[in-house]
């Protein structure tokens, strides 16, 4: 008997019919005679009746400014009732399913409000449900402090209660259910053609992440980091297994993958003694310094600020992470770009790859043509 960690997402339970479907996944599970723990996300998206957005929306008519104590016990009320819904389902289909709160599943955090951090797991509770029979309905993206607070977990939140889960509980799989079919080589809405990966690691994971891909938010990779727990990210809608993230996977062409971050602003000043360019940059990784200056990829809304001290471009930027083996390297990837035609404004090292900031215009065919470009040596 295994114990199987589920998480599904926003759009997975935002409907009856598409409840089914997550129903469906869970019964299997059960009836292979496994141990079921589920995680659920809020229904639907924002102006949905039970988002998490929608209830932020409605507090936000009440105050401007509500107290993030006030604004997490409302945004922790959306995963109450589906964790509710989705276990009354599971019952009234003959299969016992408790609904658990972030409290009651032991998810210790900071008191960082709206963006808490998991300092540890009591996982007793879950264990005495499964223990008796029943399926445990977890309310993803809560934790609680030590005051007894409820804290929000922020963005991609309910993943990351998935993930800590599956390392307390030592659970032999953690499964993301979303609205597609794993995790791509690159944006299949830019590039239709891009295979889905049966595997990466978590180091170009995360790199990916943090630089644009959509899929897994990097907080929830930096957690299953933190506890040492593999992950699959796989359709609640088909039954194809998706993407291991946490194992070496393959790389195409000598790439794990490439994403894109739109609409960003690149911002160079010859002189900033107050560092106000590295303060501002998006990432550690996109901010560098040297004898002509400090240059940084910021996102437009801190760009303002920084209009007097910087000369601002308007950029994308490609980000590659590739196979340590493969021989690739930035000086391969810059002459690929420069004989495409593809002009690019700023470079910045990553951990096992690069990024390239690129005008707006051209950023959708470097990607593509990175994409098909044979980058190594011979």
């Amino acid at each position: 008997m295994a114990l199987i960690v589920k998480k599904f997402g926003g759009t997975s339970v935002s409907t009856k019919e598409r409840r089914q479907q997550v129903l469906k996944k869970i019964m299997d599970e059960k009836n292979a005679g496994n141990d079921v723990v589920v995680v659920v996300s809020a229904m639907g998206r924002r102006g949905d009746p039970y988002a998490t957005d929608t209830f932020l929306d409605m507090l936000s008519d009440v105050s401007p400014r509500p107290s993030a104590r006030t604004k997490d016990l409302l945004a922790g009320c959306g995963e109450i009732i589906a964790a509710c819904l989705v276990a009354e389902d599971l019952r009234t289909c003959g299969y016992p399913a408790i609904p658990i709160t972030g409290l009651q599943a032991g998810i210790h955090t900071d008191d960082h409000f709206t963006d808490g951090i998991v300092q540890d797991v009591d996982a007793s509770y879950i264990k005495e449900v499964i223990a008796g029979g029943s399926v445990a309905v977890v309310t993803g993206f809560q934790g609680y402090s030590d005051k007894m607070d409820l804290v929000t977990l922020g963005r991609g939140g309910s993943d990351i209660t998935a993930i800590v889960l599956g390392g307390a509980l030592e659970a032999d799989g953690v499964e993301i259910y979303t609205d597609v079919p794993g995790i791509a080589f690159t944006d299949p809405r830019l590039v239709p053609s891009a295979p889905f990966l049966s595997s990466i690691d978590f180091s170009p994971m995360y790199v990916l992440a943090m630089t644009g891909a959509k899929v897994v938010h990097p907080r929830a990779v930096s957690a299953a980091i933190q506890f040492d727990r593999p992950f699959r990210v796989r359709s609640t809608f088909d039954d194809e297994p998706g993407t291991l993230v946490g194992k070496k996977g393959e790389a195409p062409g000598g790439l794990y993958g490439i994403s894109l971050m739109g609409d960003m602003i690149l911002a160079h000043a010859e002189r900033d003694p107050e560092q106000r360019l590295h303060i501002a940059s998006c990432n550690t990784w996109f901010y560098k310094a040297d004898g002509e200056g400090s240059t940084a990829i910021v996102e437009p809304g801190k760009a303002e600020e920084l209009k007097e001290l910087c000369l601002l471009k308007d950029v994308d930027v490609v980000s590659l992470q590739w196979d340590p083996d493969s021989g690739l390297h930035p000086e391969l990837v810059a002459e690929a770009l420069d004989a495409l035609h593809i002009h690019w404004e700023g470079y910045f090292a990553l951990p096992g790859g690069g990024a390239w900031a690129i005008a707006p215009d051209k950023a959708k065919d470097a990607v593509l043509a990175l994409f098909r470009a044979p980058l190594q040596k011979g």
